[in-house]
């Protein structure tokens, strides 16, 4: 039974349904603006089922819903048959097993449609971001963590995914071999992007170069961002917040958290959450973890909370014992109150994690993922900011400050709040600090996963990107008929960082 069977239609959709039909006898063509500029009655199911999908405040149209050809099927199969000996080799090795994999698994989708099924296109990422191929190894890092849970959901949701490096132009190379017509996004750094944008000769879709990558398919996916006072883009000095790195748009840049002014919101589960059992509060050591990997931290944080003799008071007051698990690098001793543990294994850092009254951030690592480690365990977690910088203890998505070292170590987290989340003022006086760590310390709470990093949400935010019209959508934005340049400061950011496949 069809949405509407036993249903008449309303008024203002017998209105709707007229227009278009009578707009496809005289060929009228109806574009993504035409339609959005209607001033029809369109029922709220149909326009945000059939024609509209919102991430981060921006709406993007949603792609017609095509079924692929067994004869298209065909040509892919032996197009990718026919390149198996010269593509998916990056200069890391064990990634051509894994691209094969891959390879193999789009086969065998394709071979379902020559079959019979009735399947759309498959969505085929070629991606240069170097953090890829630790994926597939022992790795912890906050990139890693982000992107190990999109890979399990792209399997499930029949998303492949190829990695090709860029430096040595395997990327520009394997794009051209798979085809465009196959190749449905490109995820590069945000310094491959910028170096495609620029290299019109063999990276970048343009006359001279017409099977290069097309704007729209160009996506930057970076942990951190477009921010405007970042050092590493030479922006210009002024407050203004309106550029991105990305020439595209920020809509082209994919990001771990919600960030101001429609950067792309892919979010991430934190899937070591079910690794442990709870351990209740009354098992566990009086003790508090220190969140930093690296000693200098406690040296060269522009959040250090409080004066050298901050951890003395601490453990005098709380009679705690206060771990630490950074590195000890020469130059920088772990200070004299606290107890070094050292870098654990992953495994062994979820025990210690578990087995914890409080985890304490000293301002960096920035934006960590490892907060949300100690809420799933039951674990409240104190973040440092300055109050001096006009940055609110739980900055909101629209605001900037929550992402900079030097004023906040972890805005998203801090959004939380108690008694999950609990933010202290470095600018403030040294107790007012004591008095909320203890407060945290003596807290029970169960464990917690924010609603928008279960896996249910990831995968729905996952799957409306690959949803997205992109193509509409950029041409929406002029791309097929303005000429994009990059900024002045990017050109030089440019100048003294060139691409390398260039040389």
């Amino acid at each position: 039974m069809t949405p509407c069977a036993g249903r008449p239609l309303g008024k203002g959709t017998r209105i709707t349904f007229l227009f278009l039909a009578f707009a496809a006898l005289l060929c009228i063509p109806l574009t993504w603006n035409s339609i959005q500029s209607l001033h029809l009655t369109i029922p709220a199911h149909l326009t945000h089922s059939s024609s509209a999908l919102t991430n981060n405040n921006i709406t993007y149209p949603r792609q017609a819903r095509n079924i692929l050809s067994p004869e298209t099927s065909r040509e892919y199969i032996d197009r990718l048959n026919e390149i198996r000996h010269v593509a998916f080799s990056p200069d890391f090795k064990f990634m051509q097993t894994r691209n094969l994999e891959n390879v193999d698994l789009l086969l065998q989708y394709l071979a379902r449609v020559e079959a019979g099924e009735r399947l759309p296109p498959p969505r085929v990422v070629l991606s240069s971001w170097h953090f890829l191929p630790t994926c597939y190894q022992e790795s912890s890092n906050g990139e890693v963590q982000w992107m190990r849970p999109i890979l399990e959901l792209m399997r499930e949701q029949d998303v492949f995914i190829i990695y090709a490096s860029f430096p040595d132009k395997t990327f520009h190379k394997d794009f051209k071999l798979l085809g465009s017509d196959l190749i449905t996004h490109t995820w590069m750094d945000d310094e491959h992007l910028i170096w495609c944008f620029q290299d019109r000769q063999s990276c970048m879709q343009s006359e001279q170069n017409p099977d290069g990558v097309p704007l729209w398919k160009m996506f930057a996916f970076t942990f951190w961002g477009s921010l405007p006072k970042s050092g590493k883009w030479l922006p210009p000095p002024t407050s203004d917040t309106s550029w991105s790195f990305n020439p595209l748009g920020r809509e082209w840049n994919l990001v771990p958290y919600q960030m101001p002014e429609g950067h792309f919101y892919i979010g991430y589960h934190y899937e070591r959450c079910q690794a442990l059992q709870y351990v209740p509060f009354a098992q566990r050591p009086d003790r508090i973890v220190i969140l930093a990997k690296k000693s200098e931290y406690f040296y060269n944080s522009p959040l250090l909370p409080g004066p050298s003799n901050f951890y003395n008071r601490l453990k005098n007051v709380t009679g705690y014992d206060i771990i630490s698990n950074a590195k000890v690098e020469e130059g920088h001793p772990i200070p004299d109150s606290l107890i070094s543990a050292g870098l654990l294994l992953q495994s062994e850092y979820d025990v210690q994690l578990a087995n914890t009254k409080a985890l304490l951030g000293i301002g960096k690592p920035q934006i960590s993922p490892t907060p949300y480690a100690s809420l799933c365990r039951g674990v409240p977690v104190i973040i440092p900011y300055r109050s001096d910088t006009g940055c609110p203890a739980r900055p909101g998505p629209s605001e900037y400050c929550g992402f900079y070292e030097d004023v906040h170590q972890h805005g998203p987290a801090a959004a939380i709040g108690e008694p999950y989340i609990y933010t202290v003022d470095v600018a403030g006086p040294v107790q007012d600090i004591i008095d909320t760590i203890e407060r945290a310390v003596n807290t029970r709470i169960e464990p917690f996963e924010p609603a928008e990093m279960t896996k249910d949400s990831l995968r729905q935010r996952l799957s409306d990107y690959f949803d997205i019209d992109w193509e509409m959508y950029g041409k929406a934005k002029g791309f097929d008929t303005k000429e994009l340049e990059l900024p002045p400061w990017l050109i030089e950011w440019s100048r003294r960082n060139p691409d390398p496949t260039l040389d």
